[in-house]
């Protein structure tokens, strides 16, 4: 069974953020993209990850991008910074995933997805905070340790889906008393993202219909965990909140996502 004990264990054990990636943060944070660029390119690991995200077609780059400064170039301080944050969910990710049906090149396409599309509906919206941006990227992180915190006891997990169609997050919150956005928390504030940015996590599911930000945010999880295939994998039955949009809202969400997907 899960327990919270369980959880924090887990959580405690979250590694800290290198401090090669960190420096490069920390470049970004001043607005210096050259200097970030640089200081990237010194870590191989971290490069081959930004040449096969951004060379995905969802962020529409006609050539393929392979040198660091011409990779934050492209990017822009923004995108870079949440690309950045992304790149910190390679800390977390499991040798073999056991209890969603992923890969490297299908998480990578959730979490490439997620980034440019919260950024579309940002600024669809008239969004312009760069803190509320990186949540997309904080997602996926919280996706891959639900996935270790799962996989101890996915017997009984498979058990209580085909008995009492629980998600996985209701069996979470059962168990635990935990919220899969908790686990996100968590995560963020182990790696020292900003107040501001967790704060806006912990609305989701909850109190978002004081945050219209976190409304959107919220069709956007439902509207990429519904894509089939991340249906296949399983991810459709994470959560368990509903999004409280009003109709003009819904159709707003829509409009961009037909936009940006023509």
């Amino acid at each position: 069974m899960i327990s919270h004990s369980q959880i924090d264990q887990y959580l405690a054990s979250v590694p800290a953020i290198p401090k090669i990636v960190r420096a490069c943060s920390v470049a970004l944070e001043q607005g210096d993209l050259v200097r970030a660029a640089d200081i990237a390119a010194n870590d191989n690991a971290l490069m081959l990850y930004l040449q096969d995200l951004v060379n995905k077609p969802i962020f529409g780059f006609r050539t393929h991008i392979k040198e660091a400064r011409q990779l934050f170039g492209v990017l822009g301080l923004w995108r870079a910074k949440q690309v950045l944050t992304s790149y910190y969910t390679r800390l977390l990710l499991p040798k073999r995933w056991e209890v969603f049906a992923l890969d490297t090149r299908t998480f990578q396409e959730l979490q490439a997805h997620l980034m440019v599309k919260w950024e579309a509906v940002m600024e669809e919206i008239g969004c312009k905070n760069g803190e509320i941006a990186k949540a997309a990227s904080i997602i996926p992180a919280a996706i891959a340790a639900c996935e270790e915190i799962f996989k101890h006891n996915l017997e009984t997990l498979r058990l209580l889906q085909a008995q009492r169609a629980m998600s996985y997050e209701e069996i979470l919150l059962k168990m635990a008393g935990m919220r899969f956005v908790d686990i996100a928390c968590a995560i963020a504030q182990k790696w020292e993202l900003s107040g501001e940015m967790i704060g806006f996590l912990e609305r989701l599911g909850g109190d978002e219909g004081e945050d219209e930000r976190a409304v959107y945010f919220g069709l956007l999880l439902q509207y990429e965990l519904s894509r089939p295939m991340f249906v296949q994998c399983g991810l459709n039955a994470l959560f368990a909140f509903s999004v409280h949009a009003l109709p003009h809202q819904i159709e707003r969400f829509y409009a961009c996502m037909e936009k940006i997907e023509a």
